[in-house]
């Protein structure tokens, strides 16, 4: 019984560190490309990008079109906020920029100088956990992965030396195991 138990917990702190890696791999691989993600913070895009969605920008990409979605800045009130909408015509060098779901264009022209870059694919829904992440967060997780991953060897190597300690006793006093 006790071994079962110690292979069910190795089992479920493997699949718990294998989710982990893979979600860390899906946020940070992409900025090989340049590609950042972000947090969409309101439906202004839907259906196109969703609310609570990590939406990748590529922030290397410097040439962009009508209908393309880009993720610019602005200056808000006390601090600078990003936008992403879709470009939806042009005057001179700058941009005329709408939400999807907007009825009207955004009220200021955006400047090349204001993009960050080009949306390229969202995760949706990834926003809502992402945006209760800091570092103590992702430190305390990691701390966690890491011991649970202790735990496991450990419970592990206990149980290896358990078999290994009935194994010579049985043969000490002449039984079989089956």
């Amino acid at each position: 019984m006790t071994e079962r138990l110690i292979k069910i917990f190795d089992r479920a702190v493997s699949g718990i560190t294998l989710l982990t890696v893979i979600a860390a791999a899906v946020f940070m691989i992409p900025r090989i490309w340049g590609w950042k993600p972000y947090i969409v913070l309101s439906g202004s895009m839907e259906p196109a990008v969703h609310t609570g969605a990590v939406a990748f920008i590529d922030t290397g990409n410097r040439e962009y079109a009508a209908g393309d979605i880009v993720t610019y800045r602005v200056e808000g009130r006390d601090q600078e906020l990003l936008v992403t909408h879709r470009i939806v015509g042009k005057e001179g060098k700058n941009y005329v920029t709408k939400g999807d779901a907007n009825d009207v264009s955004d009220p200021a022209l955006v400047t090349p100088g204001q993009i960050v870059g080009k949306y390229v694919f969202q995760i949706p829904f990834a926003g809502y956990l992402a945006g209760k992440w800091n570092a103590g967060t992702l430190t305390a997780g990691v701390f966690w992965i890491a011991l649970l991953n202790g735990m496991s060897a450990a419970l592990e190597a206990a149980g290896s030396a358990e078999g290994a300690f009935d194994k010579k006793e049985r043969k000490e006093s002449g039984t079989k195991s089956c």
